[in-house]
């Protein structure tokens, strides 16, 4: 199963108040996960996946994946033992005039 969204993270968002975004998913067991940046974002917007608080994406606590017209893709294998189930993205922009639309792509066995 394949599972996509594009999310926008506005200009000037800090950590202190992230863009936040619930990603529905299904049981399964996640084993690719993508996040692609656009031209432009200069490493300036960056993102952190969580399930129930503990960091997946990137896997060190507290840092976050970056780019800039790329893909920055991951491979593993983490378990999903609930239908539904969600994982939460969070994302700052430290870019003062431009959003960016990150788009997140994971595939679930």
């Amino acid at each position: 199963m394949f599972f996509a969204w594009d999310i926008t993270i506005p200009a000037n968002t800090p950590a202190t108040a992230p863009a936040t975004e619930i990603l529905k998913l299904t049981k399964g067991v996640i084993t690719k996960v993508d996040v692609k940046f656009p031209a432009g974002c200069h490493s300036l917007a960056k993102v952190q996946l969580l399930r129930s608080e503990f960091q997946l994406i990137p896997l060190n606590r507290g840092e976050w994946v970056t780019g800039d017209d790329e893909s920055v893709p991951t491979a593993g294998y983490y378990e999903l033992k609930e239908a539904p189930t969600q994982l939460k993205f969070i994302g700052i922009n430290d870019d003062d005039t431009y959003p960016h639309t990150i788009t997140v792509r994971i595939t679930i066995l």
